[in-house]
């Protein structure tokens, strides 16, 4: 199996050519939708068929008994895992500068960034420090939002959020509407991070018939393997 990342025009003729499955990021339905009817639409000219290529975006999930419990657990982890520190590293990395006197629970940098700089790998998507700051400036004055909160936001994966039987339905949604083939599940805490998913979600999954009950080959060697199966639901016949 050939599992490939990529998200510029060379990576998505890659995939296209070569790939079983490729990683997305883009977890929202539209976004997931224009990426996946792009990639997939070049598959015809190496001879393949649509199905032939998995798309497989990486998704976190917070459940909760009900959804207000689901959300509020989920901004709680969120901010533990954007400190200060790293809400701060990641405005540095696009400022080009000391931003270490800047309170991060408070408003983004009233300075430039430093000019001639590239900025570093990984953390934009833009290679223009001045239109990236302005670009979140006017997020964070739009949402009012503080530097921690606004990178909280930018660096946030696909997140469903909800109860069992919500994260169930945002997934089935996502996989029905072409916006996915299934999802990579990152879970905020390891080991046992998926624990309740396992538990809570997959069931319901596999009873609206998009999650496989039984597997076709030899049984699973390790009882982690058989505990926690790739989370890939599958279309409804029909």
């Amino acid at each position: 199996m050939l599992i490939q990342a990529g998200d510029a025009d060379e990576g998505r003729e890659f995939a296209a050519a070569t790939a079983d499955i490729v990683f997305s990021r883009y977890g929202t339905l539209e976004a997931g939708r224009a990426f996946s009817a792009d990639v997939k639409r070049r598959l015809a000219r190496y001879g393949r068929k649509p199905d032939e290529l998995k798309i497989m975006p990486a998704a976190t999930f917070v459940l909760g008994d009900t959804e207000q419990e689901a959300q509020e657990r989920a901004a709680h982890i969120r901010r533990q895992q954007v400190s200060a520190q790293t809400a701060i590293a990641h405005l540095e990395n696009v400022w080009g500068r000391d931003l270490s006197s800047y309170d991060p629970d408070g408003p983004l940098p009233d300075v430039d960034p430093v000019p001639d700089r590239d900025l570093a790998h990984g953390w934009v998507h833009s290679g223009d420090r001045f239109g990236t700051a302005t670009q979140w400036r006017a997020a964070a004055t739009e949402k009012k939002l503080t530097i921690r909160e606004l990178v909280i936001e930018l660096t946030g994966r696909q997140s469903f959020i909800g109860t069992p039987a919500s994260v169930a339905a945002q997934i089935t949604t996502h996989v029905q509407a072409d916006a996915a083939d299934g999802f990579v599940l990152v879970p905020h805490l390891t080991p046992g991070g998926l624990d309740d998913f396992v538990d809570d979600v997959v069931p319901l999954l596999q009873e609206g018939g998009v999650f496989r009950t039984e597997y076709s080959g030899p049984p699973c060697a390790t009882t982690w393997a058989c505990r926690y199966p790739a989370a890939r639901p599958r279309r409804r016949e029909g």
